[in-house]
């Protein structure tokens, strides 16, 4: 079974909305110090669009992209809740299409870390490049090794919400540095009982210069890596870092 496929109904309600909260006042932080051609802006794997509703809100021309199809349902519905439009669609982030070029491309919540290989991390960013004005922005957000290893590691974590209890078993490779997080999810049903789902996820972190060697393979020219939710380079330690790229145009 795909991921966020039933978790994508839960998915706000069991938590992890708060890391969609926290992020849009950093980006807006970010805008500020790296200006885009416009406010037209793609959210990459835009989940159930939190991210993206607050840029409509703002005026701003926005596109959602997500593999999982609940996921964007749960967008849709957002958006129609708030009389907001969201330009939404199903597609793969290392393939994707939109209409025409935009000022902004975002990707966040570590979703460029389910990019296994360092190929497809580079069609990713080749495909943001494609998608980019000349002068456009990328802001991606990645976790480094220190999150995979030493937080997550091998662990077993549990999250409980009203109506809804998860169990997180999470296991740490360090050969090839891949963590895979196993999700046995619990949603109270309308008669008291409890459905269960299952979700298999795994991420790999890679070093930050390899990161930037993927961007710059795909046209794009790195202005910045933050200590993700701060405005400084990332110290060793770092759990997430946040790049920032730009596609080479006249800034005229």
């Amino acid at each position: 079974m795909a991921i966020y496929d039933q978790y994508a109904k839960v998915y706000d309600d069991s938590g992890q909305i708060a890391f969609s909260i926290k992020m849009i006042p950093y980006l807006e932080g970010l805008l500020q110090l790296h200006p885009v051609p416009g406010c037209t802006m793609l959210d990459l794997a835009c989940g159930t669009g939190t991210v993206a509703l607050s840029f409509a809100k703002q005026g701003w021309e926005v596109y959602g992209v997500d593999a999982s199809q609940p996921m964007l349902d749960q967008a849709k519905q957002k958006a129609e809740q708030t009389s907001q439009e969201l330009i939404l669609s199903q597609q793969d982030m290392r393939a994707f299409v939109v209409p025409h070029r935009l000022a902004l491309i975002t990707c966040l919540y570590d979703s460029l870390n389910y990019m296994l290989s360092l190929g497809d991390l580079t069609q990713v960013f080749r495909c943001v490049a494609a998608a980019l004005l000349p002068d456009g922005v990328f802001m991606g957000d990645m976790n480094t090794r220190v999150t995979l290893e030493e937080v997550w590691g091998n662990n077993t974590f549990f999250v409980e919400r009203e109506g809804i209890a998860l169990v997180m078993l999470s296991s740490f490779e360090s050969q090839s540095g891949l963590s895979t997080v196993d999700i046995a999810g619990f949603v109270r049903q309308d008669d008291g009982r409890y459905s269960r789902f299952d979700e298999h996820h795994a991420e790999i972190a890679y070093p930050d210069e390899q990161v930037r060697a993927a961007l710059e393979a795909a046209g794009l020219q790195v202005e910045a890596a933050y200590e993700c939710f701060h405005f400084e380079p990332p110290e060793e330690d770092a759990r997430r870092i946040m790049w920032v790229a730009r596609k080479p145009g006249d800034r005229r």
